[in-house]
């Protein structure tokens, strides 16, 4: 079975562009992208979250209004600090990998941004559903489940595509 950000590559382009350039499965890409998971994205949620519970609380017993601008600020932090740590983090690790790193400094310039607006798309409304409904002891999780969409979107932001 193909991963879905593969699929989700292969079947944005057009059927002649397919039958001339059809990629095979990248079993590398696909180890690269989940170590990155394992190593290094899944420890930082995991004290990314504790942090923002600490700096933000918004305890369950309080009233919603009261509790609004704690998820919106952990939103924001989220969106602002974590989000261009990550998008940066992925670019260099997979070129890294690909023994180009100095292929890195144009690559952050070109799509560092873009491929932050469409997290923020993505983002924005799965980080307010995190803090505002689900437990903390399961943020991370939830989180993570979400992340494997948006690996999606960053594995075709990394897919040597200069």
């Amino acid at each position: 079975m193909t991963p879905p950000h593969q699929t989700f590559e292969h079947t944005q382009r057009s059927k002649a562009a397919r039958a001339e350039n059809a990629p095979a499965y990248d079993l590398t890409r696909t180890g690269r992208l989940g170590l990155f998971g394992l190593t290094y994205y899944g420890p930082l949620q995991h004290f990314w979250y504790g942090f923002l519970n600490r700096k933000f609380p918004t305890p369950m017993t309080l009233p919603l209004a009261s509790r609004l601008s704690g998820y919106a600020a952990k939103v924001v932090a989220n969106q602002l600090v974590l989000g261009p740590i990550v998008v940066s983090s992925i670019f260099a690790w997979s070129l890294a990998w690909q023994r180009r790193l100095s292929d890195y400094p144009a690559k952050w310039r070109r799509d560092t941004l873009p491929t932050l607006k469409k997290g923020w798309l993505f983002w924005v409304p799965a980080a307010t559903v995190n803090f505002m409904v689900i437990p903390v002891q399961y943020q991370v999780l939830y989180m993570s489940g979400c992340g494997l969409v948006w690996t999606t979107i960053l594995s075709a932001a990394t897919s040597g595509k200069q």
